[in-house]
């Protein structure tokens, strides 16, 4: 149960990778897996220092960027702060003005990738 996190491909020939300040910014791909963990995936600043090289200490802020997609069915993407985990959200019942509710653990979500704007220092 571990999501796979990749740096986002520059677009448009802009380097993704910003430093305003003492902050370092990056969009960061996650990529679910087959069994869903309850409560979501964590996003460590280990995870964050494995991927950009960097030595930061902790994870300032998160933006959800793109919800979870598959290209045919999308799940809402939730940054839960006190758990630092991303989740995946769905409808209760289709249609209904219910509130969103955490996608079964244990569903398969290996097609699905969601964004993070990843604010590090």
């Amino acid at each position: 149960m571990a999501a796979m996190l990749a740096a986002r491909a520059p677009g448009e020939g802009q380097n993704p990778w910003k430093v305003p300040g003492a902050y370092f910014d990056a969009i960061v791909e996650v990529t679910g897996d087959n069994s869903y963990p309850a409560g979501g995936y964590p996003v460590t600043i280990t995870q964050i220092n494995t991927l950009t090289g960097g030595a930061f200490t902790m994870i300032e802020s998160v933006d959800v960027v793109n919800p979870w997609d598959s290209g045919t069915t999308s799940f809402m993407a939730v940054w839960i702060k006190s758990t630092n985990k991303v989740a995946a959200r769905a409808q209760a019942v289709a249609g209904a003005a219910t509130a969103q509710v955490d996608v079964t653990a244990t569903t398969d979500l290996h097609l699905f990738t969601c964004s993070l704007r990843v604010r590090a220092h």
